[in-house]
């Protein structure tokens, strides 16, 4: 008994070394393929960032080289968006060029040399997403559609042939919806004051249709933007009356006359843009009509085709963000962030 006893013990003490070294191998294998996942993984994200690293060098530059001209770019695109509108290509170009930044450079504020305001201001998705809303092609509706988003003020459109009437339906398609048929009118209509209180409220965008050479004092409040904040509600005040301001309310208003005579101080409440159709813009809108008559398939193979690359840039621009931001915010070991 006494050896089968001291068998059984050397037994126990080899089973003990045998558990621990197959612990030990075990551990060594989790270590293995932890340092074969990582080493996987930084190949990935190596090979991954290979191709942005140029880019992104270029880009950090030319972002260095824009921060010197950064004050009289924005200068130019600011007087651009606030005093271009009322007036045709020809003289805007005559404006920025001979005016605006002639004055610049002369005072002396760092600026290019020549700023192109649709890119500085809009990147290409944006302009894809106009042009599948409905928007044409040519530059100056380009501009017209910057001067309509970016400006502080509402916009009033000089609107001959009703192109800037159309787009702005479409782009306001699905909240137009949402309000009935309180979101389109006329100054002639005598539940004016209703329809505006209730797209005030509800944050919906107010299109004012076949606008003459006044408007109704009526909108002075809301065209000077005259917000009262009481508490964490917002009002303006209408006819004596507040009203519930909702800061996603939009107003549009557009007029079919093609030589308006608004009033100046018309004028400086809103941003004037003239949308009437330019003989090169006329020349591109018959083309597509043109191919639209005689090549369909091709016309609707260019309507998809341009559908997916405004969807990729759009996804490449998003993704780009993520990952600079994930590479820039990351805490721990950038291995251990499977997502990124």
């Amino acid at each position: 008994e006494s050896q089968l006893e001291a068998a059984m013990e050397v037994k126990r003490q080899l089973q003990e070394q045998f558990d621990a070294a197959m612990a030990g191998k075990k551990e060594l294998e989790d270590k293995a393929n932890a340092t074969k996942r990582k080493m996987d993984q930084a190949n990935k994200l190596i090979n991954g960032l290979a191709g942005e690293k140029s880019r992104w060098t270029d880009q950090s530059n030319q972002f260095a080289d824009q921060r010197k001209r950064l004050v009289g770019d924005v200068a130019l695109t600011s007087g651009f968006v606030t005093y271009c509108g009322p007036f045709n290509s020809e003289f805007r170009e005559k404006l920025n060029t001979e005016v605006f930044l002639t004055d610049t450079h002369k005072r002396g504020v760092p600026a290019s040399e020549r700023v192109d305001l649709v890119k500085f201001l809009v990147d290409s998705a944006t302009i894809g997403e106009w042009a599948l809303e409905g928007l044409p092609s040519d530059d100056l509706s380009i501009q017209n559609a910057i001067m309509v988003t970016r400006s502080s003020r509402y916009a009033l459109m000089i609107d001959p042939q009703s192109q800037a009437n159309a787009w702005i339906k479409t782009r306001e398609k699905e909240r137009i919806a949402s309000g009935s048929s309180s979101c389109i009118t006329t100054l002639g209509n005598p539940r004016l004051k209703d329809w505006l209180e209730f797209c005030l409220g509800e944050g919906l965008p107010f299109l004012i249709e076949n606008v003459e050479n006044e408007v109704d004092p009526l909108l002075d409040p809301v065209l000077d933007k005259a917000i009262i904040k009481k508490g964490k509600s917002l009002f303006i005040n209408v006819s004596d009356q507040n009203m519930d301001y909702n800061p996603a309310f939009q107003l549009y208003m557009t007029s079919r006359l093609p030589n308006p005579h608004f009033s100046p101080e018309l004028s400086a409440k809103c941003t004037v843009i003239d949308f009437t159709v330019t003989i090169r813009g006329l020349e591109q809108q018959l083309l597509g009509r043109v191919l639209n008559t005689e090549q369909r398939s091709l016309e609707e193979s260019l309507a998809q085709l341009l559908e997916e690359v405004t969807n990729n840039v759009k996804s490449l621009q998003l993704l780009d963000k993520q990952l600079l931001d994930r590479l820039a915010n990351s805490t721990g070991n950038l291995l251990d962030d499977t997502e990124l």
